[in-house]
């Protein structure tokens, strides 16, 4: 691992004069990185490598809409048997199918996993402002730097061009790409 500085910037325009600013400077192009970060709570938008489409906390609606589902149909039968002076034979099929349809939304919602009950997103803000502040949203300009004086000189070419804050981070950035970024790690920010 390196030591990597990086820049927040809240423009693209700002952000895209950064590499080309970096490369003047000396730094080669393979160790510079451009991104953009996220908001706080919508890094992790696309589920689990497993099922990158489905919502990471979903992984058990399945089997709940299933057993709703049955548990619905029975309830909803019984309950159209008991209309059916009133809705003619159509009643049992109909309290059926109604009680299916309730039965599993019921049945998926209940195992849906509650959203970051410990990692201080959403459902639980006070942890990740209290233990971690957020990272701010905006594009992140990033570069290797091998010595302390190359560190100097890429917290001053990044506030140059116009970095909100300048953070001091450990990691690699391979051919352009910052591999072990970590968008939830608190940035520590150079004074």
């Amino acid at each position: 691992m390196s030591t990597i500085i990086a820049g927040r910037f809240d423009e693209e325009i700002k952000a895209r004069r950064a590499p080309p600013a970096l490369e003047a400077a000396g730094f080669p192009a393979s160790g510079i990185t451009m991104f953009f970060v996220t908001p706080a709570g919508q890094h992790d938008m696309h589920g689990t490598p497993a099922d990158p489409e489905a919502s990471a906390g979903a992984h058990h609606a399945g089997a709940g809409a299933v057993v709703g589902a049955a548990a619905g149909t029975g309830v909803g039968a019984v309950v159209g048997l008991a209309a059916s002076p009133l809705v003619g034979p159509a009643g049992p099929i109909a309290g059926a199918a109604i009680g299916a349809y309730v039965g599993s939304l019921a049945g998926a919602v209940s195992l849906l996993d509650p959203p970051e009950r410990e990692s201080g997103g959403p459902a639980n803000p006070d942890v990740m402002t209290r233990e971690r502040p957020p990272r701010k949203s905006g594009y992140l300009v990033a570069v290797n730097v091998a010595a302390v004086d190359d560190q100097a000189r890429a917290v001053d070419v990044l506030r140059a061009a116009g970095a909100c804050e300048v953070e001091r981070a450990k990691g690699r950035i391979v051919d352009g790409k910052w591999d072990d970024f970590d968008p939830i790690a608190a940035p520590k920010l150079v004074a």
